[in-house]
């Protein structure tokens, strides 16, 4: 571990203003994020530690910042899933590999369709379900199960590693947080926001595909440069982060390893606008909902920013000279 007493961020916002891409806050994130914070909290699965972080976490502002062109109900379910993975989360993270596979399991089942078992995690996902048909309809829940499992089979591999006590390398870190961050279900969410499905073809273009994974990789990334510093002060070397393990990987010492982060989600935005500026036609309509998709990733980007920057999650009553500078001090372990 590095004996630096602070460390310097990669500029993302520089990043995200050259590559012309915009931010803003839905108007309405407080009353949606009100609305299901309620609903989340009927099942009591938080305990009174859990709460208060749940409250800290403050789902609505990062929904608000990264859906902010979704309706009011849109938002709403969008905030719900958010919560959903939060929950899942704070459950599996205790458990070990078989109990997470218990529970990723019964929760799966019933969000495919099957009965309700009656458990308070059951009938929260079983009330998903129907809020979300009730919401988008049919056409999109398959899109949206068939990632939402890929997200659900991570969860079980990751506890499986935590288990072990073991440190992917990069390349396998890369493919494991694709899916365990949930980001790909979310961006099935940009379609279900606006109302409409992009075709199978339309979605597996090479460009396309290459897009969607770029942004994915520049969220996740971008995450994980901002939550470094409260994930190794909690969970030390063995927290799931991309520092950490560039850090491993590379032999790089902790700025290092930032920097070359940072050059990444660097190139992978670059090759992101390149790709942009040549997409293939899919015909007039589909061309128009495929504009309202890519805008949709890029607010997943610009949002995730704005939402570090919002709240004090990541950088507590200094997030507003770490904006300016970017310089963090580093946190002691189990400071936080």
């Amino acid at each position: 571990m590095s004996s630096q007493i602070t460390f310097k961020l990669p500029d993302l916002f520089a990043m995200c203003k050259a590559a012309r891409i915009t931010s803003s806050v839905h108007p309405r994130y407080k009353e949606a994020g009100a609305e299901s914070a309620a609903w989340i909290s009927s099942y009591k699965l938080l305990g009174p530690d859990t709460r208060a972080f749940f409250d800290n976490l403050n789902t609505a502002i990062f929904v608000g910042c990264t859906c902010p062109y979704a309706g009011y109900e849109e938002l709403k379910m969008s905030c719900d899933y958010l919560n959903l993975i939060f929950i899942l989360d704070e459950i599996t993270d205790v458990q070990s590999g078989a109990d997470v596979r218990k529970t990723m399991d019964i929760h799966f089942r019933v969000l495919s369709g099957e009965p309700c078992d009656g458990s308070a995690l059951s009938r929260m996902s079983f009330d998903f379900r129907a809020n979300f048909l009730k919401q988008f309809g049919p056409n999109n829940i398959d899109r949206f199960l068939d990632q939402h499992k890929s997200y659900a089979g991570e969860v079980i591999v990751e506890a499986d590693h935590r288990d072990r006590s073991s440190l992917l390398c990069l390349d396998d870190y890369v493919l494991s947080r694709r899916e365990n961050s949930g980001m790909k279900p979310c961006f099935t969410l940009i379609e279900c926001c606006n109302h409409f499905h992009l075709p199978d073809e339309v979605l597996k273009h090479p460009t396309i595909k290459r897009m969607h994974d770029a942004m994915l990789d520049i969220v996740c990334w971008s995450n994980d440069v901002y939550s470094y510093n409260v994930e190794q002060a909690r969970d030390g070397d063995a927290c799931f982060n991309v520092i950490p393990v560039i850090m491993k990987d590379k032999a790089y010492t902790l700025q290092e390893a930032l920097d070359y982060a940072g050059d990444h989600i660097q190139a992978l935005l670059s090759q992101f606008i390149v790709d942009k500026a040549a997409l293939p036609s899919f015909g007039t309509a589909v061309d128009a909902n495929l504009q309202k998709y890519i805008h949709g990733l890029e607010t997943w980007f610009s949002g995730g920013l704005r939402y570090s920057f919002t709240t004090p999650r990541y950088f507590g009553d200094d997030r507003e000279e770490v904006e300016k500078t970017r310089i963090v001090r580093l946190a002691q372990r189990n400071a936080l």
